[in-house]
């Protein structure tokens, strides 16, 4: 319910009519904080949810500690790049386009004039850049994708494993994650007779050394050169060259609790900044 624009429920799906109208009549700044994942393969291990489920988790306490609404408008996101492996379900890039700006124009006309958008796979990129300044453009709210921090002791751990392993689907950090926060999800006895299974030219795996001086160009001619179809470079389906059964869910939370927090902080400080005109109907 909501009181006097106080929340003790946070998934819109969850609130009464008469509850989301109270918050949004009399929560000063009503922000509505929206997850994007996806429905896909992740490994012989992790559940085929493992991204929207993480974007679950996440949105839900960003909106427990900011009295905002939290909203996953679907749960399957962008994965053409994972349909070799069954189990994958992904909607065409102007399909998900259209449910997550369907899904700001309603919460629009109700009133938001805040959103806060949360992705989780990184397949959706573009398409959730696209979203929030179509968004902008078209319905006049404003639209936030906060991302960070960037610059602690672990965030730049993590930065340096995906460099240097290519730790980005699967892998350990994503694995940690799951242990975390869904472990009950995780069949880490799949992974008993593990071994990397990227398929890749010799060369680029030297140019997956971040300490080379010209990292920051031969990692973009790897990004070039890798196929559009990962069961063409992985048949296992994960990633990177590091062991996922080297997971730490310890330090996923660590990582988690910082970026909470720094989305807590983002958007307790934009709504300290009033609505400019531009906005205003």
């Amino acid at each position: 319910m909501s009181e006097n624009g106080k929340l003790n429920k946070f998934w819109l799906w969850e609130l009464t009519r008469p509850a989301f109208e109270d918050w949004v009549e009399n929560e000063s700044e009503p922000v509505i904080v929206l997850g994007m994942g996806a429905i896909e393969q992740h490994g012989p291990h992790l559940p085929l949810g493992m991204d929207s489920l993480g974007a679950k988790h996440f949105v839900h306490e960003v909106a427990k500690r900011t009295n905002s609404v939290c909203f996953n408008p679907c749960w399957p996101g962008y994965s053409p790049h994972h349909m070799g492996f069954r189990g994958t379900v992904t909607f065409k890039e102007d399909t998900l386009l259209a449910v997550y700006m369907d899904t700001i124009e309603c919460l629009a006309d109700h009133g938001v004039k805040r959103f806060v958008m949360s992705n989780h796979h990184g397949g959706n990129s573009d398409i959730f850049s696209l979203t929030a300044r179509l968004a902008k453009q078209y319905f006049n709210v404003m639209v936030a994708q906060p991302s960070g921090p960037s610059n602690t002791e672990l965030a730049k751990v993590y930065a340096d494993r995906q460099k240097r392993h290519w730790d980005v689907h699967s892998g350990p950090t994503e694995t940690s994650g799951a242990l975390a926060l869904f472990p009950e999800l995780v069949e880490m006895w799949r992974l008993e007779n593990w071994e990397p299974a990227l398929k890749m030219d010799p060369k680029l795996y030297e140019f997956m050394d971040p300490d080379r001086e010209d990292f920051e160009l031969v990692s973009q001619v790897r990004n070039a050169t890798m196929p559009p179809v990962n069961i063409d470079f992985t048949s296992t389906g994960v990633y990177g060259t590091n062991d996922p059964r080297t997971a730490d869910p310890d330090e996923f939370r660590a990582r988690f609790e910082e970026r909470v927090g720094f989305f807590v902080d983002f958007i307790n400080l934009w709504k300290t900044i009033p609505v400019p005109d531009a906005f205003k109907d």
